[in-house]
C-alpha cells in the first residue's frame, strides 16, 4: 500500500510527474545538441561554476576550508576552485544526511521511494547538456561522447537502480527503516552512469548519500545534487562534500551512521579505504584501475574487433581507466593491426567542446606525458592545440617481452601471442577481459556494468 505524503513535511515535495516505466531517454538530435554548445571561449559556460562549495547544513556563504585549484585539461591552467571540505564540516554533512534520511525518506513505502527515483531518471534529460559540458571541461571527455554514450548509459543505469526500490527482498537486499549514509567517492574515472546509479541505489534502500567528490569531479557532483532535488527527492538527502583531505576522509569512514562506501581508484588508494573500513565491517564497493584486455583468437571477426578497439582508443582513460591491452594470436595479428592502425591515426584530437573532436585531452598531466613517451612522438597532434594541455595522440604501440604496456589513454598496447594458452599469464592483473573468436577455458572478469554495480550496492546496504 502506498504511503500518504503529508503536505506539512518539510523538504519533501511531490515527485516530478513522469511515467514510471519509461525506458528511453528523449534527447535532442546529436547535431542539434552539439550545435547549441558555443565554441570554446576563455569564459566558463553557465554549467560550470568558478567556485564549488560543500553542501553544508547551513546555507553556503563562503568557503570554510582551503580552496583547491582544478586545472583545465585543455590548457593546464586554473579552471575553477573547489572547497576542500574540512573534517568537522564533513561530519556535519554526514549527520545532516543521516537525519534527513530518517525524518523525510526511509519511512516511505517502497512504492513511493520508487516513484521518486523513477522521476530522477526522467529529470536526467534536462541535465544532459550541463553534465556533458562539465565533464568536457573538467576531465577532457569529448562532448559528443557525453551526448551519444554517457547520457543513455546514465539513464539506463538510473532507471535500473530505481527499479530495485520495491524489489529489495527479491534480490537479497533489505529496506533500512532507520536510514543511514552511503558515501560515493567520485574521481575523474567515475562516469555519470556510475555516480548516478550509485546515488539512486543507495536511496532505494532508504539511505541518504554523501558525494565525496575529488576536486576534478566536484562540479559534476554539484550537478547531480541539483538533478536529484529537481526530481522531488527531499532537499539535503544527497549532499556533496568535495575535497581530498585525508583527515576528512577518515571522519567519513568513522561516522556512526555510515552504511556503505562506493569508490574507484588505484589499488593503493582503495586498499587504504578498505583498511579504514575493516574494523567496523563497513562494505566497500570498489572498482580498481585495472587494465581491460582484449584477447583476439583466430576465429574472431576482425571487423567487429577493429570497431571495438577504435572505440577504446576514442574513449581512452575515461572508458578504460586502467588502460587497453590487446593480445592477438600471430596468424591474424598483422591483419588486425592493418585494420585498426590507419583508423586510429585519423582520429581527430581537439578541444572537448568541439563537435568534430573524437579524442580530447587525457584527465591528468602525467598520463599525457607517459602516453607521448610510449609513442615517442607528438606527430599525431594537430597544430594549434594549447601547449599546456594534456594532449596525447591516439595510436597503437607494439609491446614486446621486455617493454611496458602503455598508460591509460588513447594509445592501445598490442602484443602477439602464439596461442590462447599464452594469454593466461597476462590476465592476472586484468580488471576485465573480452575474448574474441573462441574461449580461453577459464573464467575471466566481465567488463564493468553500472547496473550490476548498483545492484551490488543495494545488497551491501541491507538492513
Amino acid at each position: 500500500m502506498s504511503t500518504s505524503l503529508p503536505d506539512a513535511l518539510a523538504g519533501l515535495s511531490a515527485p516530478r510527474e513522469s511515467p514510471l516505466r519509461v525506458t528511453t531517454l528523449d534527447l535532442p538530435a546529436p547535431d542539434a545538441s552539439l550545435a547549441a554548445v558555443p565554441a570554446p571561449t576563455p569564459a566558463l559556460p553557465d554549467e560550470v561554476p568558478d567556485l564549488v562549495l560543500a553542501d553544508g547544513p547551513a546555507a553556503p556563504g563562503a568557503a570554510t576550508g582551503e580552496l583547491l585549484d582544478v586545472l583545465a585539461p585543455t590548457t593546464g591552467e586554473r579552471l575553477l576552485r573547489v572547497e576542500d571540505t574540512s573534517p568537522d564540516l564533513v561530519r556535519d554533512i554526514a549527520s545532516a544526511v543521516a537525519t534527513t534520511s530518517t525524518t523525510d525518506w526511509s519511512w516511505l513505502s517502497a512504492e513511493d521511494r520508487a516513484r521518486f527515483l523513477f522521476a530522477v531518471a526522467d529529470v536526467l534529460a534536462d541535465h544532459v547538456r550541463a553534465l556533458a559540458v562539465t565533464a568536457a571541461l573538467t576531465t577532457g571527455r569529448p562532448l559528443g561522447a557525453g551526448f551519444r554514450q554517457d547520457a543513455p548509459a546514465a539513464h539506463a543505469a538510473a532507471f535500473s537502480a530505481a527499479g530495485w526500490a520495491d524489489k529489495l527482498t527479491a534480490v537479497g537486499a533489505g529496506h533500512r527503516p532507520s536510514g543511514g549514509v552511503v558515501v560515493v567517492v567520485t574521481t575523474w574515472r567515475t562516469s555519470t552512469a556510475d555516480a548516478l546509479s550509485a546515488v539512486v541505489a543507495a536511496l532505494a534502500t532508504g539511505c541518504g548519500v554523501v558525494l565525496r567528490a575529488r576536486p576534478a569531479t566536484a562540479a559534476t557532483a554539484r550537478q547531480l545534487v541539483r538533478l536529484v532535488e529537481e526530481a522531488g527527492v527531499p532537499a539535503g538527502l544527497v549532499r556533496s562534500a568535495p575535497g581530498a583531505d585525508a583527515a576528512a576522509d577518515a571522519a567519513l569512514w568513522s561516522h556512526p551512521d555510515l552504511v556503505a562506501v562506493r569508490a574507484d581508484g588505484s589499488a593503493d588508494d582503495l586498499r587504504a579505504v578498505g583498511v579504514a573500513l575493516a574494523h567496523r565491517g563497513t562494505p566497500l564497493l570498489q572498482r580498481l584501475d585495472a587494465p581491460h584486455v582484449d584477447v583476439v583468437l583466430a576465429g574472431a571477426n576482425l571487423e567487429d574487433v577493429a570497431a571495438a578497439l577504435v572505440e577504446a582508443s576514442t574513449g581512452g582513460a575515461h572508458l578504460r581507466p586502467g588502460g587497453s591491452r590487446v593480445l592477438v594470436v600471430r596468424p591474424v595479428a598483422d591483419a588486425l593491426v592493418a585494420r585498426v592502425a590507419p583508423v586510429v591515426a585519423r582520429l581527430r584530437t581537439g578541444h572537448p567542446l568541439d563537435r568534430a573532436t573524437a579524442v580530447g585531452p587525457v584527465p591528468t598531466p602525467h598520463l599525457a606525458r607517459a602516453a607521448r613517451e610510449v609513442l615517442d612522438s607528438t606527430a599525431g597532434l594537430p597544430a594549434g592545440l594549447p601547449p599546456g594541455g594534456w594532449w596525447a595522440p591516439p595510436g597503437l604501440a607494439t609491446v614486446g617481452r621486455h617493454s611496458a604496456w602503455p598508460p591509460p589513454g588513447p594509445v592501445l598496447g598490442v602484443r602477439s601471442i602464439r596461442s590462447a594458452a599464452d594469454a593466461l599469464p597476462h590476465l592476472r592483473d586484468a580488471g576485465s577481459v573480452t575474448v574474441w573468436g573462441g574461449e580461453l577455458g577459464t573464467e575471466v572478469p566481465a567488463p564493468p556494468d553500472a547496473r550490476r554495480d548498483a545492484l551490488d550496492l543495494v545488497r551491501a546496504c541491507r538492513g
